[in-house]
C-alpha cells in the first residue's frame, strides 16, 4: 500500500464509494501473536460460550465482559480515524465477536450472498453500520475467505443477493494481520475451500449515536463506558445501556426464553440470519 493510500481521508472516500477497503499490516507481529493467544485462552477458559454454528464453525459473541484482551481492537486508531471521515465524531461501538472456521472435508461450497443487520430486501436502505474484520491467520486462494460485491451498498443498492452468481464479487485475501472495513449494506459471503487451513478472525461493528444498537448480546462493560480518553470519540461506548435494537438478525427472536444462556439466544438469532461470511 503506497503512502497516499494510508491517508484516512482517501481511505474513507474509497470506503464510501467501493463499500470496502483493505488495510495491510494492520496488526504488528507482536500484536498478532498476543491476539491469537488471547483467542486460544478464551476458547479454553469458556467452552460454554462457544456458538457451534455447524461442525466446522465456532463463533464467540459476548466476549468483552470477561476479558480486556481485545479492547485495543475496538479502539484501533487507524480504523477510528477513517470512520471519523465517514460517520463523523458520533461513532459508536456496536458489537465484537470472533470466529473460528476449522478445516472441512466438504467440497468447496458457496454459502450464499447476503447483507448484514437484516435479510429483508425491502429494508436494505436502512442498513447503517460499518464492520472491521481482522485476519489472525493467513488467507490465500486455498483458504476459506470473505468475498464482497463492491458498490452494492450504494450504486448497486437494488441488487438482490439472491440474484448474484457464485463467482461474482471480490475475494479478500491477505496474510495474518490484514484488516478490512466494509459497509454492512454491501452484499457479501464466505467462500469455503475444502483444503482450507483453520481461519481465525475478529469482527467489530460500528454505527452512530442516536440509532438503535445492531445486536443485543454484545455487552459493553463498565471499564469501557466509564473510560476517559480524549483520543477516542466521546460517543464510542455511549450505547452501553441502549435498549432499542435494530429489528433484524441482531435482535433476539420473539417468543424465545430470555433466561437462556447468551450463546443460545445469540445462536437462535444468528441461525435466522445465516449464511455468514
Amino acid at each position: 500500500m503506497n503512502a497516499s493510500a494510508n491517508d484516512p481521508v482517501q481511505l474513507a472516500r474509497r470506503l464510501e464509494v467501493d463499500g470496502y477497503i483493505v488495510i495491510e499490516n494492520a496488526l504488528s507481529a507482536d500484536r498478532l501473536k498476543a491476539l491469537n493467544a488471547a483467542v486460544d485462552r478464551y476458547l479454553d477458559a469458556y467452552p460454554e460460550e462457544w456458538i457451534q454454528m455447524n461442525d466446522y464453525t465456532i463463533e464467540i459473541e459476548n466476549v468483552l465482559p470477561r476479558t480486556d484482551d481485545f479492547d485495543g481492537v475496538l479502539e484501533d486508531r487507524q480504523v477510528l480515524d477513517i470512520l471519523r471521515h465517514v460517520i463523523g465524531e458520533n461513532i459508536t461501538f456496536e458489537q465484537f465477536s470472533f470466529m473460528i472456521r476449522n478445516p472441512s472435508p466438504e467440497a468447496s461450497a458457496f454459502r450464499g450472498w447476503h447483507r448484514d443487520l437484516t435479510r429483508d430486501y425491502n429494508r436494505r436502505k436502512e442498513i447503517d453500520a460499518i464492520s472491521s474484520i481482522y485476519y489472525l491467520t493467513d488467507v490465500t486462494e486455498n483458504d476459506t475467505r470473505f468475498a464482497i460485491i463492491p458498490e452494492s451498498h450504494n450504486r448497486l443498492i437494488d441488487l438482490d443477493p439472491a440474484d448474484a452468481g457464485p463467482d461474482e464479487g471480490v475475494d479478500i485475501l491477505g496474510p495474518a494481520g490484514t484488516a478490512f472495513l466494509f459497509h454492512a449494506g454491501c452484499v457479501h459471503t464466505g467462500r469455503t475451500r475444502s483444503n482450507s487451513r483453520q481461519r481465525k478472525s475478529l469482527h467489530v461493528y460500528y454505527s452512530r449515536s442516536g440509532a438503535p444498537r445492531t445486536a443485543e448480546w454484545s455487552d459493553i462493560p463498565e471499564r469501557l463506558y466509564t473510560k476517559v480518553d480524549p483520543a477516542l470519540p466521546e460517543t464510542l461506548y455511549a450505547k452501553w445501556n441502549e435498549n432499542e435494537v435494530f429489528e433484524g438478525v441482531g435482535k433476539i427472536p420473539e417468543g424465545l426464553d430470555r433466561s437462556l444462556p447468551t450463546p443460545e439466544l445469540a445462536k437462535a438469532a444468528l441461525i435466522r440470519g445465516k449464511p455468514s461470511a
